[in-house]
């Protein structure tokens, strides 16, 4: 493999944290107001397109308000996971203009500072290494501020713990490579943390799906299989109402249990 491409793996590979598991919870710990709660429900159906034309709406007549604006990006970020080319291209852009609205409009409101995170990791997939770098380090930063005003924002653990796995997992090639040719690595990330923010998020979202599909992934990776089918096997319990995603990462976590060794062969 050249130098050129395994650094444009490698600069993947440091914004894929934030790009794991991008569906957020329903939100339903504040009442929103009818017309915000029109597109809740859209979003809440799975119906994704619906819900950011009644955002839209919501916007064009009030260009400052803060939960439209992070709710849009919230969709716009999801959208634009399934969408292709410009229509892509557009889908991100919108959502990271939408967050950083979000966030000049409520600079000490949690919820917008992790969903620019979110927009800002889909953003850099299609950047230049050393942009995506920068992302990388800006998705981080913005993670840390949700959490900062926001303790207990499971969502903002569950990006935190994908980007630490994701960095602690690099090869002393990759991290080489990310130090000659991209200034290297944010330093900090360890499997540890993952496995700590990955738990954390399932104690505060107990029922949220992919929580528990990421901490199953990530004991896999450390080889700790009965802790990671047990996370699994709850995944698939759990009922799909979490996020419009739930049943793909229920899919996910069958795959997984499925490439697991039976319990009996976990014990020798």
């Amino acid at each position: 493999m050249s130098a050129s491409i395994r650094t444009r793996i490698l600069a993947a590979s440091l914004v894929v944290a934030a790009l794991a598991g991008m569906a957020f919870p329903v939100i339903a710990a504040e009442e929103p107001a009818e017309d915000l709660a029109r597109a809740e429900a859209f979003y809440a159906n799975g119906q994704l397109t619906n819900a950011r034309a009644a955002l839209l709406e919501i916007v064009a007549a009030e260009p400052g308000r803060f939960r439209a604006l992070y709710r849009l990006s919230r969709v716009e970020s999801e959208l634009g996971e399934d969408a292709s080319g410009e229509d892509q291209r557009q889908l991100v852009a919108a959502a990271v203009e939408h967050a950083r609205a979000a966030v000049q409009t409520a600079p000490d409101s949690a919820q917008g500072h992790l969903a620019l995170a979110v927009a800002l990791g889909r953003q850099a997939l299609h950047e230049g290494a050393k942009t995506r770098l920068a992302l990388s380090r800006e998705v981080k930063a913005e993670v840390d501020r949700a959490l900062a005003i926001d303790p207990g924002l499971g969502r903002a653990y569950h990006v935190r713990a994908a980007w630490n796995r994701k960095l602690a997992s690099l090869s002393f090639i990759e991290r080489a490579a990310a130090n000659t040719v991209l200034g290297g690595v944010p330093r900090g990330a360890s499997m540890d943390n993952a496995v700590r923010d990955f738990q954390k998020a399932v104690e505060l979202e107990p029922d949220y799906v992919n929580h528990r599909l990421e901490l199953g992934r990530t004991f896999m990776q450390l080889k700790r299989r009965a802790e990671a089918r047990e996370q699994l096997e709850r995944a698939i319990a759990l009922p799909p109402t979490s996020s419009p995603r739930d049943t793909r990462y229920q899919q996910e976590a069958r795959e997984l249990l499925r490439k697991l060794p039976k319990p009996k062969e976990d014990s020798e």
